[in-house]
């Protein structure tokens, strides 16, 4: 293919540049001349036979030259509409290709569902937002409960620091009571006589 296009640009270039030498020996101009040099004979001209010939023969070599470039350019544009569609069905795998791997790169499976990326990011985040927020509560309600616990072991302190107190002060009170009692006892009791001997 790129051979026959090559050949086909070589002879458009020849024929070109065959064309641009003959300018000024161009078909009219060949039959201007060949007029020209006639001789008239009764209204008519009289046209040398080898003269006529070489004129036939250049007007057949421009109209092969001519086809030739003709045959050429149609197989050139053939050649270039087939490339044109193939590139056209290349094209259409790879943007076919395109969609699917941006379909690929923007969706993501989650437990057999297809979802987008940023709907599955918002919803990782939310969860994630959701955790972090249980979380505060819990450290709060961690530290309220941890803060209860301490001022209940030291109210629990102090009234048993009380308790000791009103066990030593109870304690004291009911031996003072009792020393009363036997001091009262005590003072009650008749005195034994002592027997004389």
């Amino acid at each position: 293919m790129k051979n026959k296009l090559t050949l086909a640009v070589a002879l458009l270039a020849i024929n070109l540049a065959g064309f641009a030498q003959d300018n000024q020996n161009t078909i009219d101009n060949q039959f201007n001349t060949l007029l020209n040099e006639s001789t008239n004979w009764q209204n008519s001209k009289i046209v040398q036979l080898d003269k006529l010939q070489q004129l036939q023969k250049n007007v057949n070599d421009s109209l092969t030259k001519l086809q030739l470039t003709i045959v050429n350019n149609k197989d050139a544009s053939l050649e270039h509409k087939e490339s044109v569609e193939s590139l056209t069905s290349q094209l259409k795998i790879t943007q076919d290709s395109l969609a699917t791997t941006l379909a690929t790169n923007t969706n993501i499976d989650v437990l057999g569902m297809s979802s987008e990326k940023s709907t599955f990011m918002t919803i990782i985040w939310s969860i994630m937002g959701l955790l972090v927020g249980l979380l505060g509560v819990i450290y709060y309600r961690f530290k309220k409960s941890f803060s209860s616990i301490k001022e209940a072991q030291s109210k629990l302190a102090e009234t048993e620091a009380e308790l000791d107190e009103l066990r030593k002060s109870s304690l004291e009170r009911e031996q003072k009571i009792r020393r009363q009692l036997q001091d009262e006892i005590n003072k009650n009791k008749p005195v034994e006589k002592k027997d004389n001997f």
